[in-house]
C-alpha cells in the first residue's frame, strides 16, 4: 500500500519541479499565449498541497476538501493553457468550464453543508474523467502535426484520466468512510493528482513551445533562403541586362579609337574603354557572388596535372606583376607530374581573387604562390596553397570581416575595388570543404592559405601533356600593347600554350625592353599612346639590339590591304587581327617561327594487355605508387564507363572528355586493345554517332582485366 505522507513529500518536490520548469518556458516563450496561464498551474497545486498541510498537521482548524476544491479549479486553467495556445474557440470548452463550475458546486456543498465523502469521491473523479476526455478531444481535433511530441505526451496524460478515476471510483464507492482513505487506490489516485499530472502538463507545455520555436525558425530559414534566392536572380538578371549596353559602349569606343586619325579623341575612348572594362569586372563580381548564393552545388571535378596548371596561372599575372616593378614567383613542392581530381573552375577562381588582390595592393617587394603537399595517404593528398604579399597589410580587426559581402579594408578602400573577391572565395572553399585563412601584419605584409582534399588522378603522375602539332609552346613572347582588356586576353590565350609573356604598354618602353632581354617572339599594337608601330619597327631597324632577328607580329584591328602590304613590308611576319582569336593566334606564331613541328604516332600493338608499359612504370615508381595507379584504375573504371552510358546522348562534351582521359590511361597502362576501342568510341562521338557499346567494352574490360592480374600473378 501507498503511503500518504512519502506522497506528500514527493509531491512538494514534484510540484516544485514542475513550477520551474514552467516558470523557464515562460520566460523565454512570454509572447506564447497559454504559457504564463502554464505557470499558474503549478503555483495553484503547491497552494493546494500547502492547504492540505496546514490539515494534516492541524496548524489552523482547516477542512481536507479546500485542497480538493483548488485542484478542480486547475482543471479549468490546464484546458484554458491548451485553449490559448491552440486557439480554439469552441462550445465544447465552454461546456466543459460549465461542467467544472457546477462540480466545484457540489462539492463545496457536500464538504461544507451535507458532509458526504462518498459524493466528493464521486464529483471528483467524474470531472478529472472530464478533463482526460477534453485533452483528447484538443489533440484530435486540432492540427498537431507540427507537435508530435508533446501530442503524445497529452495523450498518455489523458489516458491515465481515463483509465485511473473510473476504477478508482469502482474499488473506492462500496467501502465505508474509514477504509475509503486507507485503500490503495485512493493513493493511486493521490499520485496521479499531485505527482504525475502536474509533471505531465509542465512537460507538456513545454514541448509545445519548444516545437513551436523549432517551426517558427523552420519559416523564417525558409524565408530567407527564398529571399537570398530572388536577391541572387535579381542581381543575375540586372547584371545582364547592364552588361548588354556596356558591351555595346565598349565596342563603339574600340572602333572608334581604330578608326579614327584624330590624336584629340583616342584619350577620350582610352578612358571610355577604361572605365567601362571597371564596370565589368565589377558586374562580373556580382553575378559570381549572385550564383554562389543561388547553387550550393559544387563544379565537376576533373583529372588534372596540377603542376603545368599552376604554371599556366601565374603565366596572366608575371606580366602584370612585371609592369609594377615587382617580383612574382610560384614555389612548387608539388611531387613530380602530380594529377588531381578537383574542381578546377572553383580552385582557379579563388586563386585568381587572391593573386589579383596581391599584386594589386602589392607596390613594392614580391607575392608568392606557393603549393605544398601536407599529409600523403594513399588515395589522396591534402595540399595547401599560399599566396604571400609584401603590400600593407590589414589591420587585425579588419581580417573577419574581409570575409564578408562587399567589406573593404582601409587600403582596399584607397585602391577601389568591389570588395566582393574575399566572400567569393570563402563560399568556393566552404563547398570544397575548406575555408580561406588570413594572416597579417600592417607594413609588412599578408599571408592567405588554404587547404584541400585531392583525391589523386587516374595516372597519378602518369600522364603527359600532348602538344597539337600547329601548336608551339614555352616561348618568350614580348606583348605590346596599351588597352586593359586586350593584354588581358592575348595573355590568357597564350597562357594556355604556356609562353612566357612580359608585357610593355607604350613603344618606347617596348624599345627599352628589346634591348635589354632576347625574346623569341613580339606580338605588337600598331596603335599605341606614343608611337604608330610602325614607327617602334622603324626606330628599331635603325638601331642595333639583340632581337633584331626576332620576328614581329602586328597585333591591329586596321586591315585594310594598304595597310596589310605595309606591315609586310616593313618585315613584319604575320598579322593578328583585332577582337583576338585564339586559332589564329596560334597558328600566327607557328607560322613566326618557321619551324616544322610534327607529333610523332607510336603504333599501339593490338593484344590485351601490353606487359611491357607494365614494366616501364614499375621501373619509375615505388611499389606503393605503382600498385595505387592500377589499383585507382581498375576501381573507377567500372563506374565512370556507367556515367558514359548514361550521359552520352545528353551530355556528349563530357562523355568525349571521360573517354579521352580513360582512353590515354589504358593505353598508357598496358591496356591496348581495351584502349583502342575506348578511342574509337571517342571518335564516334566526335563524328556524331550517337552510339555507345557499354557491352562490348564492359566484355573486353574483363578480358583485359584477366590478363593483367595473370600477369601481376607472374611477378609475384
Amino acid at each position: 500500500m501507498l503511503d500518504l505522507n512519502t506522497l506528500y513529500i514527493v509531491s512538494g518536490v514534484v510540484l516544485l519541479l514542475s513550477w520551474f520548469i514552467s516558470f523557464q518556458v515562460w520566460r523565454e516563450n512570454k509572447s506564447v499565449d497559454g504559457a504564463f496561464t502554464n505557470l499558474l498551474l503549478p503555483s495553484l497545486m503547491l497552494l493546494a498541497l500547502f492547504s492540505y498541510s496546514l490539515y494534516l498537521y492541524r496548524v489552523i482548524d482547516i477542512k481536507a476538501g479546500i485542497a480538493s476544491l483548488i485542484i478542480l479549479s486547475c482543471s479549468i486553467l490546464s484546458i484554458h493553457c491548451l485553449q490559448r495556445f491552440f486557439a480554439i474557440n469552441s462550445i465544447a470548452i465552454k461546456l466543459f468550464n460549465l461542467v467544472t463550475v457546477c462540480c466545484i458546486i457540489m462539492f463545496s456543498w457536500y464538504t461544507y453543508g451535507e458532509s458526504n465523502a462518498h459524493n466528493r469521491l464521486l464529483i471528483f473523479n467524474l470531472q478529472r474523467f472530464l478533463e482526460g476526455v477534453m485533452i483528447l478531444w484538443i489533440m484530435f481535433t486540432m492540427d498537431t502535426s507540427n507537435h508530435r511530441f508533446s501530442k503524445h505526451i497529452y495523450l498518455c496524460h489523458a489516458l491515465i484520466f481515463i483509465t485511473v478515476y473510473p476504477i478508482r471510483t469502482y474499488y473506492l464507492m462500496p467501502l465505508g468512510t474509514p477504509e475509503l482513505f486507507k485503500h490503495e487506490w485512493f493513493a493511486i489516485g493521490a499520485m496521479v493528482t499531485g505527482i504525475v499530472s502536474p509533471l505531465l502538463y509542465a512537460l507538456g507545455m513545454a514541448y509545445l513551445c519548444s516545437e513551436r520555436k523549432a517551426l517558427h525558425f523552420s519559416v523564417l530559414k525558409d524565408k530567407a533562403q527564398q529571399d537570398a534566392e530572388l536577391r541572387g536572380l535579381f542581381l543575375s538578371t540586372m547584371s545582364h541586362e547592364i552588361r548588354t549596353p556596356l558591351n555595346g559602349i565598349m565596342g563603339s569606343a574600340q572602333l572608334i579609337l581604330n578608326q579614327s586619325p584624330s590624336a584629340k579623341v583616342k584619350p577620350y575612348c582610352e578612358a571610355i574603354i577604361n572605365s567601362s572594362e571597371s564596370l565589368n569586372l565589377l558586374i562580373g563580381k556580382v553575378l559570381d557572388y549572385a550564383r554562389l548564393e543561388q547553387n550550393a552545388e559544387t563544379g565537376t571535378e576533373e583529372d588534372i596535372e596540377l603542376t603545368p596548371w599552376l604554371e599556366n596561372l601565374c603565366l596572366l599575372y608575371r606580366p602584370l606583376a612585371q609592369q609594377k616593378r615587382i617580383d612574382f614567383k610560384l614555389n612548387n613542392n608539388l611531387p613530380k607530374k602530380a594529377c588531381y581530381y578537383f574542381d578546377q573552375q572553383s580552385v582557379r577562381q579563388v586563386l585568381i581573387n587572391l593573386l589579383g588582390n596581391a599584386i594589386k595592393f602589392t607596390d613594392t617587394g614580391q607575392v608568392t604562390l606557393s603549393v605544398e603537399v601536407l599529409s600523403k595517404a594513399p588515395l589522396e593528398h591534402i595540399v595547401r596553397f599560399t599566396v604571400t604579399d609584401s603590400g600593407p597589410g590589414i589591420a587585425a580587426s579588419e581580417i573577419e570581416q574581409l570575409k564578408e559581402p562587399y567589406v573593404q579594408s582601409d587600403a582596399g578602400k584607397i585602391k577601389g575595388g568591389t570588395g566582393l573577391g574575399l566572400a567569393i572565395s570563402e563560399r568556393l572553399l566552404n563547398k570544397m570543404q575548406s575555408e580561406l585563412n588570413i594572416e597579417s601584419t600592417l607594413d609588412l605584409g599578408s599571408r592567405f592559405s588554404f587547404d584541400i582534399r585531392f583525391s589523386l588522378g587516374e595516372l597519378s603522375l602518369v600522364e603527359q601533356t600532348k602538344e597539337k602539332a600547329d601548336t608551339l609552346t614555352g616561348l618568350s613572347v614580348l606583348l605590346v600593347e596599351d588597352l586593359p582588356l586586350n593584354q588581358k586576353l592575348a595573355i590568357e590565350f597564350m597562357a594556355m600554350d604556356q609562353h612566357q609573356v612580359t608585357l610593355a604598354s607604350s613603344g618606347e618602353e617596348a624599345i627599352q625592353i628589346l634591348q635589354q632581354q632576347a625574346f623569341d617572339l613580339v606580338l605588337l599594337d600598331m596603335n599605341l599612346p606614343d608611337f604608330s608601330g610602325q614607327e617602334v619597327v622603324k626606330k628599331l631597324n635603325d638601331i642595333d639590339h639583340i632581337n633584331s632577328h626576332t620576328p614581329i607580329l602586328a597585333f591591329t584591328a586596321s586591315l585594310s590591304p594598304d595597310e596589310v602590304k605595309e606591315y609586310l613590308t616593313l618585315g613584319i611576319k604575320d598579322i593578328v587581327g583585332k577582337p583576338i582569336k585564339l586559332e589564329k593566334l596560334r597558328q600566327a606564331i607557328f607560322n613566326s617561327q618557321q619551324q616544322s613541328f610534327s607529333q610523332s604516332s607510336q603504333n599501339v600493338e593490338d593484344i590485351l594487355f601490353d606487359a611491357s608499359a607494365a614494366q616501364s612504370l614499375s621501373a619509375s615508381f615505388a611499389q606503393e605508387e605503382f600498385n595505387a595507379i592500377y589499383d585507382e584504375f581498375i576501381m573507377s573504371l567500372r563506374d565512370k564507363l556507367a556515367r558514359c552510358e548514361t550521359g552520352f546522348e545528353k551530355q556528349t562534351d563530357e562523355t568525349i572528355r571521360t573517354l579521352h582521359r580513360l582512353a590515354s590511361t589504358a593505353l598508357q597502362l598496358g591496356f591496348n586493345r581495351f584502349g583502342l576501342a575506348l578511342k574509337q568510341s571517342e571518335r564516334d562521338l566526335l563524328n556524331n554517332k550517337l552510339v555507345f557499346d557499354n557491352e562490348y567494352l564492359k566484355q573486353l574490360w574483363q578480358q583485359s582485366l584477366t590478363s593483367y592480374l595473370k600477369y601481376a600473378r607472374e611477378q609475384l
